[in-house]
């Protein structure tokens, strides 16, 4: 069967072992929730085809964890730049309505630098979006340095562009280079993914109005793991060397 490109690409960055707990955490608040939940969009159908795809992806992990683990390294620097680049828009968006208050006469607004669609985790869109919005930090400059520290902000948006461009290059090589078995995996991750998304949302309309079950639908342990996958990995292997001048 030929793989989903779509699906290798959305599970390819994430940390296999907090994935898999998240979607035994959802199958569980499926399983639980499950007459509220048929009437919000998720059937019982649904939490068959997830379970079951759980159970593919610690089978997978047993069986596949060298193929994975040898281009994991790879996903977990994406991953990290994803995670730098998305702080630097945050800190920006931040900054920008005092620094348009104090640049008169730019043409720039806050519409110059909303997002056309959502970032998401993904790095084309991000990449994307910083070329974007270079001219106007650009301009801005002399107004955002008081919020970077006293440093330009388009060098920072440059640094954390460059590191996601290099980290998505070095990525789609170790994905044309990676066995299939490997792929096979990634979908699976991506499939998993996607359903606990979708299960979260189901569960937000569900309980709309009972916020303490609507805030059990959340992707936390995955966004953990995440954070804590790049710390071990800089502990396993020796900090890259500086950029030369």
């Amino acid at each position: 069967m030929a793989l989903d490109d779509r699906l290798v690409a959305k599970g390819r960055s994430e940390p296999r072992g907090g994935l898999a707990q998240q979607g035994k955490v959802h199958v569980g608040l499926a399983t639980h929730y499950a007459a509220k939940l048929a009437d919000a969009g998720w059937s019982a159908a649904d939490t068959t085809s997830l379970e079951a795809n759980v159970v593919t992806l610690e089978g997978a992990v047993g069986t596949q964890a060298k193929a994975y683990d040898h281009a994991d390294h790879t996903s977990s620097t994406e991953s990290d730049a994803i995670d730098g680049a998305k702080s630097f828009v945050r800190k920006l968006r931040n900054a920008l309505p005092r620094s348009l208050r104090e640049t008169p006469g730019t043409g720039l607004t806050l519409d110059s630098f909303r997002v056309g669609a959502t970032l998401g985790r993904s790095t084309p869109r991000i990449s994307k979006y910083l070329a974007e919005i270079r001219p106007g930090v650009v301009t801005l400059d002399p107004a955002l340095a008081k919020h970077f520290n006293g440093q330009m902000a388009s060098i920072e948006l440059d640094a954390v562009k460059s590191a996601l461009d290099h980290a998505d290059t070095a990525q789609e090589l170790a994905r044309a280079n990676a066995p299939g078995e490997t792929l096979a995996l990634y979908a699976v991750m991506g499939q998993v993914l996607e359903q606990i998304e979708d299960l979260n949302r189901a569960g937000k309309i569900a309980f709309d109005s009972d916020a303490s079950t609507r805030v059990k639908f959340n992707k936390d342990i995955l966004l953990r793991a995440r954070k804590e996958r790049p710390k071990k990995a800089d502990a396993a292997t020796p900090p890259p060397a500086p950029p030369a001048p």
